[in-house]
């Protein structure tokens, strides 16, 4: 209910409600921004132009729904996307991912 009051205001669309559901008022939802999907598309786990929606299941589907969980895998991938795999010159050579990463063994 919160999600679909926030998305009808103007300006707010699926990543800033899903935030504000998650982090202000600790529901179970998932986050998807643009380090998940290139993290997960490099990972050969979801194409790049997977909805925002069909990311969600897809997470919502496999992990447990509690917030602090949620919370913490969104943070994980941030801090990976922030340091390691990066839209410009990726760290590839330093990320624990990399035997399992699409990207680096085409790279």
């Amino acid at each position: 209910m919160l999600r679909e009051e926030l998305l009808a205001l103007w300006g707010i669309g699926e990543e800033t409600a899903d935030s504000i559901c998650l982090y202000a008022a600790n529901k179970p939802i998932f986050v998807v921004d643009a380090y998940t999907v290139r993290l997960f598309s490099r990972l050969g786990l979801a194409s790049e132009d997977i909805s925002y929606a069909e990311l969600q299941t897809l997470f919502m589907k496999h992990l447990k729904h509690e917030a602090r969980h949620f919370n913490e895998y969104h943070a994980l991938i941030v801090i990976h996307g922030k340091e390691k795999c990066r839209k410009r010159e990726p760290q590839c050579g330093e990320c624990v991912l990399r035997r399992r990463c699409a990207y680096f063994t085409k790279t």
